[in-house]
């Protein structure tokens, strides 16, 4: 039987080297790097089926099948869930040993080489395990001088949608440059990412600002929505030429799993940012069970991850969580059309945009849409995820803008509804203290008139009544008794008159001093004529005023009876431009300078008192003496 192994083995090997002399690469050739593809014999085996090292020259190797597979393409599905299997010849027509880096493609992992020496079956395959130091998805490969070998390559494609089928061969010396080459193709794509990254790290940043000022939650929720989506982008850029098992990782499951939380404290944004159980209570019932279905489909993608090797049930999972997203972004922007809500709409069109982009970033994922030929940067599916990503944070920004001018409108609202509510207080606290006031205004005139009033009354009647009976006798004292009495009743009535609120009124006002005046006067050589408006203005004056009014008046007309050897007095009083005015102007002497000291104190009075209730006094002497009292009201 090892005969049969051993003949198969050589026959097959010298058949390679006779028959497919035009697929073999003269390795002194090379300069810098070549990609071999279409000098590669390819095959598959199924996963789990375990092919010895020694049985590998036996696989069904055929020449050229790569290119069925679409090179510098993703690879099928088929061949992810498979282990591959290449096989090259490889000649070195120098003179000196020609070292090489060998990689089957980006994102390959397991990755066996072995080397046929041609001395029999077992022994004449060498298995070559060094690894390249800068790239460790690839193996270093050696040639002696006009050596001839067959190459075996055993190698697996990591899950994902991003690798490229391309075998290549490089100058050991060159894969740091070929590698920084590799990324310079995407370098405008790079920036753009980085650009993009930075702009979400100054977003967590100003998140956390806002919350650490205002305490709102939803600003931390935003803040790790902008951290996993940063995250996201920042790491698809950096590792993009790198090969270690944390990439591989982070391209089969991690950046999934950080897209979906993103996406799920999206949500939880968007239902405090809208405070949507007041708001919108359907929409937050939408929201608050759409975070349960995400949750439940996570977790059995995770499962599936760990659980089994197959990349096509992933992928079709991958697509029901999108397709999960894409319903529920569409039924939020059709909710949001019918809603007429200005920070809604802001909201709804940022998802508008990034599920727009997002189905052409997939489109290009899956169905290789190209829009661009000569741009290749309009042509990548990051740059479509990252311009709906920007154009999302925009809308956000102006919605944020809009709610903050509306909550500074509406606190500034408030602060006047609270400002008019303390001004209302306050007018109902000094409202009631002055019905108060005037409620015991009017008790102590009430008290004053009953008692004082009757008391005072009965004294005069008294001495009156003294004097009928004593009339052939003269007593001094009686006679002061009544007067004091009389004078007395007299000033208490004006107080009492003062006091009482319900003639706190400029009807009121008049009404008195034109009673006053005329009872002054009455049975006396003087003759008193009052002239008052026909409409005298609704117009209240406190008691302060009107008593210092009155007693200014009363004053005048003291001095008119006392001093002025007058026949005729009139009083004028007039209202018009908010002022009161009263006019005490009499035919006597006028105002004498030479004895201005008999009654000098009086004008002084008069002045001082209408100065006190804001008011203004003027004396004048023209056919007699004119006293002018004026009163804003």
């Amino acid at each position: 039987m090892a005969g049969w192994l051993f003949f198969l083995l050589f026959f097959s090997t010298f058949e390679g080297f006779a028959q497919n002399d035009t697929l073999m690469i003269d390795v002194a050739h090379i300069r810098l790097d070549s990609s071999i593809a279409k000098q590669c014999w390819f095959t598959t085996r199924p996963k789990g089926e375990a092919v010895p090292d020694s049985a590998i020259p036996l696989l069904p190797f055929k020449p050229g099948a790569i290119a069925k597979y679409y090179p510098h393409y993703p690879p099928a599905a088929s061949l992810i869930e498979k282990d591959n299997y290449l096989k090259f010849f490889l000649y070195n027509s120098g003179d000196s040993v020609k070292d090489l880096v060998f990689l089957p493609g980006f994102y390959c992992w397991k990755i066996e080489l072995f080397k046929s020496t041609m001395n029999g079956a077992g022994s004449g395959l060498q298995r070559i395990d060094e690894k390249c130091r800068t790239f460790s998805g690839s193996r270093v490969l050696s040639l002696a001088p006009h050596e001839k070998a067959i190459f075996y390559c055993r190698f697996n494609f990591v899950r994902t949608n991003v690798n490229i089928f391309t075998p290549y061969l490089i100058e050991t010396d060159y894969i740091t440059q070929w590698l920084t080459r590799k990324r310079d193709l995407d370098y405008m794509l790079d920036i753009v990412t980085y650009v993009v990254s930075g702009i979400m790290l100054l977003m967590i940043f100003y998140s956390l600002a806002v919350y650490l000022q205002n305490r709102n939650n939803e600003f931390i929720y935003y803040a790790i929505y902008t951290l996993c989506t940063a995250i996201l982008l920042f790491l698809k850029s950096y590792l993009s030429v790198k090969a270690n098992a944390f990439h591989y990782v982070y391209e089969e499951y991690l950046d999934f799993m950080i897209m979906i939380a993103s996406v799920f404290t999206y949500l939880i944004f968007v239902r405090k940012f809208l405070n949507t159980r007041e708001q919108h209570p359907g929409l937050d019932k939408l929201l608050r069970w759409a975070l349960w279905p995400l949750a439940i489909l996570s977790g059995i993608f995770t499962i599936l991850y760990f659980s089994t090797e197959k990349y096509v049930v992933l992928t079709n999972m991958e697509i029901v969580i999108k397709l999960f997203f894409l319903m529920l972004g569409v039924t939020f922007i059709a909710y949001s059309i019918k809603r007429k809500d200005t920070l809604l709409n802001y909201l709804a069109a940022g998802s508008f945009a990034l599920v727009f982009f997002s189905i052409i970033s997939q489109g290009i994922i899956m169905f290789g849409w190209k829009f661009f030929p000569g741009f290749p940067l309009l042509n990548r599916a990051m740059f479509y995820y990252e311009l709906g990503l920007v154009l999302e944070l925009i809308c956000f920004l102006s919605g944020l803008a809009y709610k903050n001018r509306r909550d500074i409108i509406e606190r500034v609202k408030e602060r006047e509804r609270l400002k008019l509510e303390n001004e209302r207080k306050e007018f109902e606290k000094q409202m009631a203290v002055m019905a108060a006031t005037q409620h015991e205004r009017d008790r102590i005139s009430a008290d004053m008139h009953d008692e004082l009033g009757s008391g005072v009354t009965a004294i005069r009647l008294m001495s009156e009544i003294l004097k009928s009976k004593v009339k052939d006798r003269s007593f001094p004292e009686l006679e002061k008794i009544s007067n004091s009495a009389n004078d007395l009743l007299g000033k208490m009535n004006t107080i009492i008159w003062t006091m009482k609120s319900s003639n706190d009124t400029l009807e009121s006002l008049v009404a008195y001093i034109r009673a006053h005046a005329i009872e002054y006067f009455d049975s006396t050589p003087i003759e008193c004529s009052v002239r008052v408006p026909a409409v005298i203005p609704q117009v209240d004056i406190s008691g302060e005023k009107r008593r210092n009014i009155f007693l200014s008046v009363k004053e005048s007309l003291n001095n008119v009876m006392k001093h002025s050897h007058a026949r005729h007095v009139s009083i004028n009083i007039t209202s018009m431009d908010s002022c009161l005015l009263i006019v005490v102007a009499d035919d006597g002497i006028g105002i004498d300078t030479e004895n201005l000291r008999r009654f000098g104190n009086g004008l002084n009075n008069m002045r001082r008192r209408m100065e006190t209730i804001g008011g203004s006094f003027k004396a004048e002497t023209k056919d007699g003496a004119i006293l002018s009292f004026e009163l804003p009201i």
